[in-house]
């Protein structure tokens, strides 16, 4: 529980001090593994989003007599924790520096989710008191899973969303003791997509890797995002895991008796050809 107690903490420091409302869609795989767990699910993700980026993107601004270059964000790591209850799960977590929260129905091979940045008075960006909206990243996606044998899964994406992407200005100045400082000017865009994803289940955490492809919308540009996730669990074992654990159990206990009954037969066997034996030796 300390470690999940410390994942908290971040979590509500962030949401305090969040600079930031951009986000990208999150981790498909995190939010399918909270199904049916009844406690609490630790996710941690690590996203790097290649394509037609808007990257190092120099121009010259006549109106400012200054020239200007955006660099978007390449590489972002995300936290969240889900708490589950039968087919529903809500989560609260950070994607680089910008709180958000998740919800949605889960199961075991169907799952619809939405989520949402959570402003912060700390934000900063294009923020417009008239226009809240302008400042917040949000979507939705549709999930299909299946298993593979007992450990693995894969699963499809399709997903509608307003991202985000993080960029900073930076004006080229002239003159004795110019500084320039980069600027936050972020870029928000609807994208239209999906994917797909794989996960195998270890000995107290899952492993998954995620790969997303999105159309921009406004700017037509192509995006892609490959994503590493470890999810672990924290609380007690859902009802679904306990009659699995004490099926496994009884699995175990009659193979035990069927081995001994094995055994004992062989036993028999024995003794008794050891009987026709003697038998034969006593005759002749």
């Amino acid at each position: 529980m300390n470690r999940l107690a410390c994942l908290l903490v971040l979590i509500v420091s962030a949401m305090l001090a969040g600079c930031s409302s951009i986000m990208r869609p999150p981790s498909a795989a995190a939010f399918m593994s909270s199904c049916e767990k009844d406690a609490a699910v630790v996710n941690m993700s690590l996203a790097l989003y290649g394509g037609d980026l808007d990257n190092n993107d120099e121009h010259y601004n006549y109106h400012k007599d200054m020239s200007e270059s955006y660099s978007e964000w390449v590489l972002d790591l995300s936290e969240i924790v889900f708490w589950n209850k039968e087919f529903f799960s809500i989560g609260l977590g950070a994607q680089s520096v910008t709180p958000f929260a998740q919800l949605g129905f889960v199961s075991p091979y169907f799952g619809l989710s939405a989520w949402s940045s959570i402003y912060s008075p700390f934000n900063m960006g294009n923020y417009v008191k008239d226009d809240f909206w302008k400042d917040v990243s949000f979507g939705t996606m549709m999930i299909q899973q299946i298993p593979v044998g007992a450990k693995a899964k894969i699963g499809l994406t399709e997903h509608f969303s307003r991202n985000g992407a993080e960029r900073y200005l930076s004006e080229s100045k002239e003159g004795f003791m110019a500084l320039s400082f980069p600027e936050p000017h972020p870029l928000f865009y609807y994208e239209v997509g999906g994917g797909f994803f794989a996960s195998y289940q270890l000995e107290g955490v899952m492993l998954a890797l995620e790969f997303r492809y999105g159309r921009d919308l406004d700017n037509k540009r192509n995006r892609f995002a490959v994503t590493l996730s470890a999810v672990g669990m924290k609380g007690k074992k859902s009802a679904n895991e306990k009659m699995q654990e004490e099926e496994r159990l009884k699995n175990l206990e009659k193979e035990k008796e069927e081995a001994e009954e094995r055994r004992k037969a062989r036993e028999l066997q024995s003794l008794e050809e050891y009987e026709e034996w003697q038998k034969m030796n006593v005759g002749n």
